[in-house]
């Protein structure tokens, strides 16, 4: 690429080389490239092997203007190249990586406010077509908008389908070697990485296999062998804008000390260029979210959202964003984490987004061949997914970063919103006939004042709808820590069904007459 070449903003920029007849082995990093820009940003990006002689380096800018690149390696013929780039807008529908935004929550790398509403199909990389691609069919038509999936092939319980690829390839002595990786099973890797961004669904890669069960062994790898297998996947996957890296799915189901996790996510954090969002799983035991290399919290916990106040208190723990990515499952199979209901799983998300939380979903239905969603994929059966869908409508038209707590120690009603402008109440699954108008007063952000007007919606979270009331609600009675619109009569509700309600602010405090 040199002089002439223009690409988009975010899009993956892969340059390719001609190494020598005996490949650098891939557990070495054979070349980095370093692209600097032109106003002074630089960014260095490691290359890696791709079968035969076959090398590559791919990047994603993040600023427009004009680049140059050179790489450097201790193999002559990857060294010494050189060329430029230019860089203009960004393909429509494109905003580049999801990164933290606002403590809690998160966007785009252009500003673009993204809201996770997961679904898992953990199996889903080595499922044969026409499944590989329904899967992300259903999720992208329900408007789920990230996936979360295992690099290496799952065993055990509910796995019907075992793929003849494998990652690596073996040595003499039996055992994987992770220098001669086999580039067909990441080439595909790759191509389901692509599959999901074209589609808008962000990819949650889980690195490392706590499902192996003894079947093919990709857990036994020593920690010097999950390093160079992390920094080859790394290489590969970090300039697609869509990834974001999960160390693993429960975690602590494998035999490891908490040291050894926690050199795989500092290793995770100094080897990705473009600084994906970073965290692990857990299964009984909650990794300490606190530590730098984490940039959010991937938390398996049911409880946590059956009840309102429960999910909010890992915000106030770890001060980052909370993503609740198992709250158990849509389902049929007898398994205490598979049975739920599709009301009781959108009753769940609600309580995750009322306590400022983010949420997964899973199906676990058992199918015509013994094997469940969650591990295959597939067209989605289950009631919750466009109910799911419905919620992230209206969390994409919240204006801000995101839904906090207003009061959020206090508030017995467990409102979120945007002080001063935007506030969503959760009724639960059998609403009163009534509802009437009150506002808690947080502590920071904008302050309720006397004459503030709102606007209301009642929200049927299960049927889908959104009423306007059709009044305003002018704010006459102001306290310190809640507001009332003292003259205004109490909304009507179906009562019974499950509702929220939103409260937008339609404008300023009236003003005062002067006849």
């Amino acid at each position: 690429m040199r002089g002439g070449s223009t690409v988009a903003l975010y899009s993956v920029v892969e340059l390719p080389f001609t190494g020598p007849a005996t490949p650098v082995p891939a557990d070495r990093t054979p070349l980095t490239v370093t692209f600097a820009h032109e106003g002074g940003h630089v960014v260095e990006v490691p290359g890696f092997w791709d079968g035969a002689d076959r090398y590559l380096a791919r990047f994603a800018p993040e600023v427009e203007g004009r680049w140059t690149w050179s790489s450097a390696s201790d193999v002559p013929r990857l060294a010494g190249r050189s060329g430029e780039l230019a860089v203009g807008p960004a393909e429509p529908g494109e905003h580049g990586p999801v990164r933290v935004a606002g403590t809690f929550h998160l966007a785009h790398a252009d500003g673009t406010p993204f809201r996770p509403v997961g679904a898992t199909v953990y199996n889903w990389l080595h499922q044969d077509e026409p499944l590989f691609s329904e899967t992300v069919d259903a999720i992208a038509g329900a408007g789920l908008n990230k996936l979360r999936f295992m690099v290496f092939p799952q065993a055990g319980g509910y796995v019907e389908h075992f793929p003849e690829l494998l990652p690596f390839e073996r040595g003499a002595d039996g055992r994987y070697d992770v220098s001669r990786p086999v580039v067909e099973y990441f080439r595909r890797l790759d191509a389901a990485v692509r599959l999901l961004q074209a589609r808008g669904v962000q990819a949650d890669v889980l690195i490392y296999n706590a499902y192996d069960n003894a079947r093919f062994g990709l857990d036994t790898l020593t920690e010097d062998e999950d390093a160079a297998y992390l920094r080859y996947l790394v290489a590969r996957l970090s300039a697609y804008p869509n990834v974001w890296w999960s160390l693993c799915n429960e975690f602590d189901l494998l035999d490891r000390p908490t040291a050894r996790w926690d050199r795989a996510g500092e290793l995770l954090a100094a080897t990705d260029p473009h600084e994906h969002l970073r965290s692990v799983h857990n299964w009984v035991r909650l990794y300490d979210y606190n530590k730098p290399w984490v940039t959010h919290a991937s938390i398996q916990l049911g409880q946590a959202t059956e009840d309102v106040g429960r999910a909010s208190l890992f915000r106030d723990a770890y001060r980052k964003p909370i993503v609740l990515d198992e709250i158990k499952y849509e389902g049929d199979v007898p398994e205490r984490w598979g049975h739920l209901t599709p009301q009781q799983l959108v009753h769940q998300f609600w309580i995750a987004t009322v306590s400022g939380c983010y949420a997964s979903q899973g199906e676990s239905f058992t199918l015509e061949n013994g094997s469940l969603h969650i591990v295959q994929g597939g067209p989605l059966r289950g009631e919750s997914p466009p109910r799911l869908g419905f919620l992230r409508g209206l969390l994409e038209q919240v204006d801000g970063a995101g839904l906090d707590p207003i009061d959020g120690w206090w508030d017995d009603g467990f409102v979120v919103g945007v002080p001063g402008s935007t506030y969503l109440q959760y009724l639960g699954r059998r609403s009163p006939a009534t509802w009437t108008f009150r506002l808690p007063q947080g502590r920071w952000g904008a302050r309720l004042e006397t004459g503030d007007r709102f606007e209301v919606d009642v929200i049927d979270t299960w049927n889908m709808t959104v009423t306007p009331v059709g009044r305003t609600f002018e704010l006459t009675d102001v306290r310190r820590n809640e507001a009332f619109a003292g003259d205004a009569a109490p909304v009507r509700l179906p009562a019974g069904e499950a509702l929220a309600v939103r409260v937008r602010r339609s404008g300023p405090a009236a003003p005062t007459s002067t006849t």
